[in-house]
Formats: C-alpha cells, sequence, structure tokens
C-alpha cells in the first residue's frame, strides 16, 4: 500500500513543479512579449505616414521577440483610431510546454497589449518654400516640381495634424514663406515700411516717372541694406534701416535717371509707354514712347499708357511678386489653401525666404505679426520648455541675379548684393544665405533643407548641406518622386512618441 502512494505522491509532486516551472517560463515569456511589443510599437509607430502599420509591428515584433525560450508568435494586430494619434497593438505568444506535457498540456498562451500614443512635439514650423520660375519644369517625374511641392508639403500637414483641421492644444504652429527673387509680406503692415520712400514712389511726378500708375502695391519687399538684409531686427520707425520699402519693377522704357530706376536696358519688361504732345508752333501731335525735337519741334511729357493686365505675373511693377506668406497658425486648412495656390514664377534669392523664415519664428518679432500670433504671443521665446522651432527649406535652383530680374536687391549692376558683378554678387548672396543658417542654428532652430531636381549644382548642394543642422537633415531629391518620401521623413523627425499601457 505504501509503494502505490509514495508512486501518486511522486507523480503529484513532479507535476506541481512541472507546471510551477512551466509557468515561471510562461511568465518570462509574458515579460518579454510586453516589452518587444512596446519597442515595436514604437518602432512601427515612429513614423506619422506609417503606410502598412501591421506588416511593420510583425517585422519588428519578431526581430525583438525573436522567438524568445522556443515560444512562436500569432495573432499579431494594429489598429489607429480616427485622428491618427493612438495605435493599439496586440500579439500572442505560444510556448512548448516541458513537464506540463506529462499531463497531455503541450502549450500554453499569453497576450499582450500596447497603446502607443503619437504626440506631436510642441513645435512652431516655418515652411520656406522655393515658386521660382523653374518650378514649372518637370524633374524625372509626371508632374512639375511646383506640384510635387504642392502635393508633399500638404501631405506633410495632414500628417503633423493627425489629419484634424485644427491643432487645439496650442502646441503646433506652421506658417508658410513662398520666396522667388522677393517675399511677399502683404500690405498688412504700415508701421514696417519706410513710409518716405513708399511714398515718393507711389507718386512720383510725371517727369520722373509713373509710379504705381493705375495699379497698386501687391506686397512685395526689397531687401534692406546697410546688413539689416540678414538680420532678425525688427522693423522700428525710429530707424530707417530697419524699415522695408516697397517692391517696384520699372518699365524698361522709362530712361529716366532717379533712385528707383537703372535701366538694364534689356527690353524685358515694358509696361509703361510714355506719352508725349510733341508741338511746332501752333501744330501739335501725340506721340508714344519716344519724342524727338530735330526739326524746331518741342515734346511735353503728358502721361503714360500701361499694359493690361497689371499684376504679379504679366507685366507691372508687381512682376513675379510671389504669393503672400502665411503666418503661424494651428489650422491646417488656412495652410494647405496657401500651398495649394503657389505658383511658379521668377528668379531665385534664397536668402530672402530664409531670413523671413527666422523673422517669422524669432521671438524679436512676438506682438507683430497679428491674427492668430498676436493671440498666442507667437513666435515664443526660444528654448520655451515643450516647444521647439524648425525651418524646412526647399529650393530648385541657385542665388540668382542679373539684369534681366529685377528683384530684392534690384539688378546686379545697381550693386545692392554687394557687387555690380554678377559671379561675386552670386557668392555674396550664397554668404549671406549661410549667415542666416549660422544664426538660426545658434538659436537652437532645427534647419531641414531640401535639394529639389537637377538644377542645383554642387556648389548650391554644398550651401544647403552646411546650412542645415547637420549632414542628416539636408535632403537631395534629383527626382520629384523623392520629394514625398522626404517630407515625411522630415515629418517623423518632427515628432515624437510615448507609451501608455
Amino acid at each position: 500500500m505504501t509503494l502505490p502512494l509514495l508512486a501518486v505522491s511522486m507523480v503529484v509532486m513532479t507535476t506541481l513543479v512541472g507546471i510551477a516551472f512551466d509557468t515561471s517560463r510562461l511568465q518570462l515569456v509574458q515579460s518579454n512579449l510586453q516589452f518587444s511589443l512596446d519597442a515595436a510599437g514604437l518602432a512601427a509607430g515612429s513614423t506619422v505616414s506609417t503606410s502598412d502599420l501591421n506588416t511593420e509591428v510583425t517585422k519588428y515584433l519578431a526581430a525583438n521577440f525573436n522567438g524568445y525560450l522556443g515560444a512562436s508568435l500569432s495573432g499579431v494586430g494594429s489598429t489607429v483610431d480616427s485622428t491618427n494619434t493612438i495605435i493599439t497593438v496586440t500579439a500572442t505568444a505560444t510556448l512548448p510546454t516541458t513537464f506540463m506535457a506529462i499531463a497531455n498540456i503541450k502549450t500554453m498562451s499569453v497576450t499582450a497589449t500596447t497603446q502607443i500614443s503619437r504626440a506631436v512635439t510642441g513645435l512652431e514650423l516655418v515652411m520656406v518654400l522655393d515658386n521660382t520660375g523653374s518650378m514649372n519644369d518637370p524633374a524625372g517625374g509626371s508632374v512639375s516640381k511646383i506640384q510635387a511641392l504642392q502635393s508633399a508639403a500638404n501631405a506633410l500637414i495632414a500628417n503633423l495634424f493627425g489629419g484634424q483641421t485644427t491643432s487645439t492644444n496650442n502646441k503646433l504652429w506652421v506658417g508658410i514663406v513662398p520666396f522667388s527673387q522677393a517675399v511677399n509680406i502683404g500690405t498688412s503692415y504700415p508701421s514696417w515700411m519706410n513710409t518716405t520712400y513708399d511714398n515718393a514712389l507711389a507718386s512720383m511726378p510725371i517727369s520722373q516717372g509713373p509710379g504705381w500708375g493705375s495699379t497698386g502695391w501687391a506686397g512685395c519687399v526689397d531687401a534692406r541694406l546697410n546688413g539689416e538684409d540678414i538680420t532678425d531686427d525688427p522693423p522700428s520707425q525710429g530707424d530707417n534701416s530697419t524699415l522695408f520699402e516697397q517692391y517696384y519693377w520699372p518699365s524698361d522704357n522709362l530712361n529716366y535717371g532717379s533712385p528707383y530706376n537703372n535701366t538694364p536696358n534689356s527690353n524685358y519688361n515694358d509696361w509703361a509707354t510714355p506719352v508725349y504732345k510733341r508741338c511746332k508752333g501752333t501744330s501739335c501731335s501725340t506721340v508714344n514712347n519716344s519724342c524727338s525735337t530735330n526739326g524746331g519741334y518741342s515734346c511735353t511729357l503728358t502721361g503714360y499708357t500701361y499694359a493690361s493686365p497689371l499684376n504679379t505675373t504679366h507685366l507691372g511693377p508687381n512682376l513675379e511678386c510671389p504669393q503672400q506668406v502665411t503666418p503661424m497658425t494651428n489650422n491646417a486648412t488656412t495652410l494647405t489653401t496657401a500651398i495649394n495656390a503657389m505658383t511658379a514664377q521668377g528668379d531665385t534669392l534664397i536668402n530672402q525666404g530664409l531670413v523671413w523664415g527666422w523673422r517669422m519664428l524669432s521671438p524679436r518679432w512676438q506682438g507683430m505679426w497679428g491674427g492668430t500670433m498676436n493671440a498666442n504671443g507667437l513666435p515664443l521665446a526660444y528654448n520655451t520648455p515643450g516647444m521647439s522651432k524648425a525651418v524646412i527649406l526647399m529650393t530648385d535652383g541657385y542665388n540668382t541675379i542679373d539684369n534681366l530680374a529685377h528683384g530684392a536687391y534690384w539688378f546686379v549692376e545697381n550693386g545692392r548684393a554687394g557687387s555690380t558683378n554678377a559671379t561675386t554678387a552670386v557668392d555674396d548672396l550664397n554668404t549671406k544665405t549661410l549667415d542666416i543658417c549660422t544664426a538660426m542654428k545658434a538659436q537652437g532652430i532645427y534647419v531641414y533643407t531640401i535639394a529639389l531636381g537637377t538644377d542645383t549644382d554642387q556648389t548650391s548642394r554644398d550651401l544647403l548641406q552646411n546650412c542645415a543642422t547637420s549632414a542628416n537633415y539636408f535632403f537631395n531629391s534629383p527626382s520629384t518622386t523623392q520629394l514625398q518620401g522626404i517630407f515625411n521623413t522630415i515629418g517623423d523627425s518632427l515628432s515624437n512618441l510615448r507609451v501608455s499601457h
């Protein structure tokens, strides 16, 4: 009788030991599964642009779990909420038993769940986007560069805003600075303007030229002089060097000597034709454009005729003035509307786009931009806890100045960029660009740069790489087909994650 009882006791004890052993192994598997699932969720969810989240989760989970203690994975699943910010991930691990197999219990399973909260960091972001004429061209894809830029920028906005119309947590603010040969700040900031210059320009007497004629100023501004073109100094009515002057592209028909025009004789933009009264004695006639006094005639300038329409894309003093800037906002619709309205025209002054991007982020301009920015005390101080500042610069070209296009530095022969020699002036513009990037980085602003297409030369790509916060903040996109992925990568970089169970 004793031996049978002893045998039964040994089986029970062995089973109990086996259960304890296998249970301990299962607990280890569960702990490892939870750790691996957290890591996989973070890794897969760290891209706001993830297109196949479950595939990514499965890949990272398998790599992290790695068949721990011989367990196998199954039931891997992931879901994302409607705001694209909360990811729920689940998985099951099945462990072969050892001692419990004696009791015909071959396997044990455990399930783990984790939640990954995608949280956009507190961010002030300004996108400085090339709107120059060459952006109309294709670059290795089926669409123009400006169309590819619009698609990529809109996707970035959608990802950062989590598909929502408005960011309501006061943590995400985005602005847009389109640039070409100038930047359009709009006409709503009279306190920023040198009114002495602007009033004279708008009301030049007939003897000097037509001023604004029958049109109005569109909002583009010239680059400030005396080194102020590369600073974030706010405008002050007590200091004319900090004020801005209206952009004005004179008609090439006006061969007058004035501080407003140093005619390049390019016959590129003839928008104002002088009208003269030509008389000899009491016999008079009207002549256009030029008037000869040969033969005893007298000539009196009586006015001008103008090309039609006078606008920013055809002919006129606002020619090739790009779309107006969009001050930082938390409204995605406002941003996408501005992006979709961009058009490609004009030459390239990268430094002017950058410096206006800086001015939109610089706390020295707090309270100056009006609207949403003023209502929310933007831009915030540098190093505000929980907030970052960043610029994304995208261009398809290189700094350009010549005697064909009247930009923010006028014509090259005016010497306002630093030299009357085109090659030297471009070198000066490159130096100005790098100086602005250096100043922004010194304030902790993250600078991302993108070279689009194959028109950028090595000098320009080197400039953009040196402008970036570091080498991995610079992106080269020879084709428009790569641009979307680059903007996605930048969007991922501007996001962070936290685990919440």
